[in-house]
């Protein structure tokens, strides 16, 4: 069976009496094991089948799908010539890939992966890495392309399932488009509280993205947030603050992957 190389997982963390509105980002393969509300998986480990059981049980299950990244291990029914990506140098390790989203092959990638996991079951996607299109270029033409990337995916998703959620990741430079879009239904935020190591961000350095994270729940967006807490203080305190802004939260360690490996444990 697949394993998810998921570093921390989250309501298995103390005693911290967990609410069942947080999110879940699971690693496991048990679904007794999961709680009400969105959970956030890698969807090839799980069948129609399965998917029909969460729902029963008042479970949201929602597919990772990279924007912006080769996922190899993966069977590709679409051909990705070695044009349509390059390797990182700054800040993953040299055999993963990173995707010239803009090109027709990647995006018919996306597509046929989109249809797949939404015609088995899921309830939506988060599109991951989106941000990710400044390891090509941080030029205005990337970012554009990204954007209209993601909007194209969010029209497509809702083309197939009237009411299927859209939740983009890594998202913070298109606040403004996605509070506009009627397509995507929210966003998916790292470290408002506390970011990578546990570091615990610094409020001059937090409100302005919390002033607009408000706005866009405001406009009815879903704000889920991703919290490298590690202590039961720390995760009360991003509990309570959630709860005052009526945003989701989760915990896990950052930054936020989700990485296939082959049965043996060792990666393809």
């Amino acid at each position: 069976m697949k394993i998810i190389r998921l570093l921390l997982v989250f309501f298995i963390l103390g005693g911290f009496p967990w609410p069942v509105s947080a999110w879940q980002f699971y690693a496991g393969s048990d679904i007794a094991e999961l709680e009400p509300g969105y959970v956030l998986i890698e969807p090839d480990n799980w069948s129609r089948k399965d998917l029909e059981t969460m729902r029963r049980r008042g479970i949201t299950p929602l597919a990772w799908l990279n924007v912006a990244q080769i996922e190899e291990s993966r069977v590709v029914g679409v051909d990705i010539s070695s044009k349509d990506y390059v390797v990182s140098r700054r800040y993953l390790r040299e055999d993963k890939k990173i995707a010239v989203f803009y090109s027709q092959s990647f995006r018919e990638l996306l597509r046929s992966r989109l249809r797949e996991y939404l015609l088995k079951g899921f309830a939506g996607v988060v599109l991951a890495k989106a941000g990710y299109y400044e390891e090509l270029s941080n030029s205005p033409i990337n970012r554009s392309e990204m954007l209209r990337l993601l909007e194209d995916t969010a029209r497509d998703a809702r083309r197939l399932n009237s009411h299927a959620l859209v939740i983009v990741h890594d998202a913070s430079s298109f606040y403004p488009e996605i509070g506009r879009n009627r397509e995507i239904s929210g966003i998916l935020e790292e470290g408002l509280y506390y970011g990578r190591q546990g570091r615990q961000v610094r409020s001059w350095e937090s409100d302005k993205r919390l002033a607009d994270l408000l706005k866009l729940k405001q406009g009815g967006k879903l704000v889920m947030l991703a919290e490298d807490a590690r202590s039961d203080t720390r995760r009360q305190h991003t509990a309570e603050e959630c709860h005052k802004h009526g945003f989701d939260h989760g915990f896990a360690e950052l930054p936020l992957i989700i990485e296939r490996k082959v049965t043996d444990g060792s990666k393809k």
